[in-house]
């Protein structure tokens, strides 16, 4: 990891079979979020912390969204998705905000990653980002973004300045692996975030906790502050840390 890439916590993306309803389960847990309309043959919602937020996804029209950059950068992980969907929904991976997207795709190649850069823009939109997703990863490995401009201008400039976060923070996730400790010393090796336990990556903004099981997936969020609540929605874990 470069200097020049300063990885952290960006956003986790949960995908349910009705936004709305994910959106009023988060509220009434003190997570508050809101849900945006359909677009290219998806809808998406969040609780935004700050920067950081967690993205509930569901997709309203597969043809549609199929055909579109959205669908066509996530048609490998769609076997995965469509799991999850018929089991109720459940997280399907996060990503990481680095400063130089292109550093860092650079890097991961060199490491011997099958790397794919894609950008993305909204028409009429001052707001652009560029995702690099690693082909040859757990399903629940991170892509990593950068945005144009800056996130925390974009915040500042086209969000009110802030988030809604409520009452709790988010400390972090679990995400349960066969192999605990060979998980969190892959995702050390692939973010540069030296592990601070053997099985603890302390991604800035959201530690990434790895426990044992079968699942191979994000299992749980870890929330701090106030008194956080013990919630299940749609397939994804709320905990106090």
């Amino acid at each position: 990891m470069t200097s020049s890439e300063s990885p952290e916590f960006d956003h986790l993306l949960h995908c349910v079979p009705d936004v709305g309803s994910a959106v009023a389960a988060y509220a009434a847990a003190g997570l508050p979020g809101h849900t945006n309309p359909p677009y290219l043959g998806f809808q998406n919602g969040a609780w935004r912390l700050d920067v950081r937020y967690v993205e509930i996804l569901g997709i309203v029209d597969r043809a549609v969204f199929a055909g579109s950059p959205y669908g066509k950068a996530m048609t490998p992980m769609m076997p995965f998705v469509d799991e999850l969907l018929a089991a109720g929904g459940g997280a399907l991976n996060f990503a990481i905000d680095v400063t130089d997207i292109c550093a860092t795709a650079d890097r991961l190649r060199s490491d011997g990653h099958e790397v794919e850069l894609m950008t993305f823009a909204r028409e009429g939109s001052p707001v652009s980002f560029r995702e690099a997703f690693i082909a040859d990863a757990p399903r629940w490995a991170p892509f990593f973004i950068s945005y144009t401009p800056d996130r925390q201008v974009i915040l500042d400039t086209y969000r009110g300045g802030g988030g809604n976060r409520g009452d709790h923070d988010l400390a972090g996730f679990v995400i349960e692996t066969p192999d605990p400790a060979a998980s969190a010393a892959w995702l050390s090796r692939l973010t540069g975030v030296p592990a601070a336990e053997p099985t603890v990556v302390p991604l800035p903004g959201a530690h990434v906790h790895f426990t044992s099981g079968p699942a191979d997936r994000i299992t749980t969020l870890l929330l701090s502050e106030g008194t956080p609540p013990s919630a299940d929605i749609s397939g994804l874990a709320l905990r106090p840390r």
